[in-house]
């Protein structure tokens, strides 16, 4: 039996299709160039965790976990004092990255841990005017902290921003992830972090992009405000960082 000369060539095409998927996946994965030069030496010198290795082979946006890690390395080598902390958790992943790249640091995560606060949608617009209140609310601590399984240097503090920040107020800060997509929390972390961050240390800021306007303008009034630039990294959805001049 034989086949038509355009049934082969359909399956031809398939088959390129389908190597050309498992070749890209397999090189968003595995490939080395998605690994700086200064990773590939740390690896091949055992200075690297094992889990912190697993981690960037799943971790989806290399961009931003190799700009942490090199952020984070620079504080350690410079000697920057002060805790690591998170505005806005949801589940973990980006906490327990943090986490492993300097177990030993204090680390302050901050989250409701229950979705958004009614009242700060009220002056949302752009993508972030269609979430309700329920949205990235399939979460809790327990939840986080086993996600996490980090050590006792982590604190968690449910509840609303700023409030649950109470008694931290002479807190020293080395870097601080923000990653709330709002307008009000985006600004009241930078408004509370910014002046507890030592010279040197770094703040995140995550999704600033015209999708999540609110963030935008968070940003943008803050900065006016302060001596520093701020410092675009091409990740994925847009992250700003704002390092404190020593």
């Amino acid at each position: 039996m034989s086949f038509p000369i355009f049934q082969i060539l359909n399956y031809l095409l398939i088959l390129v299709v389908f190597v050309i998927l498992i070749r890209y996946t397999w090189d968003m994965i595995f490939d080395r160039d998605y690994q700086p030069a200064a990773w590939q030496q740390k690896k091949k010198q055992g200075k690297l965790s094992g889990e912190l290795i697993k981690l960037e082979r799943k971790f989806p946006d290399k961009v931003r976990f190799f700009n942490w890690w090199f952020q984070v390395e620079r504080i350690k080598r410079e000697e920057i004092r002060g805790a690591f902390a998170e505005l806005g958790v949801y589940k973990g992943d980006s906490a327990k990255v943090l986490h492993r790249m300097d177990p030993q640091r204090k680390f302050y995560l901050f989250d409701t841990f229950k979705g958004f606060v009614p009242g700060e949608l009220e002056s949302e617009t752009g993508q972030a005017s269609d979430y309700s209140p329920s949205d990235f609310a399939n979460t809790s601590v327990e939840k986080v902290m086993k996600r996490i399984q980090g050590n006792g240097n982590i604190s968690v503090y449910p509840g609303i921003f700023p409030e649950t920040a109470s008694g931290l107020q002479n807190e020293v800060f080395s870097l601080v992830n923000i990653d709330v997509d709002l307008y009000l929390p985006t600004r009241a972390g930078l408004e509370f972090f910014y002046p507890r961050l030592s010279p040197g240390g770094i703040i995140l800021v995550h999704d600033y992009n015209l999708k999540w306007e609110g963030v935008m303008k968070a940003v943008d009034e803050f900065v006016k405000g302060i001596p520093e630039p701020l410092i675009p990294v091409p990740d994925m959805e847009g992250t700003i960082m704002i390092m404190k001049v020593k």
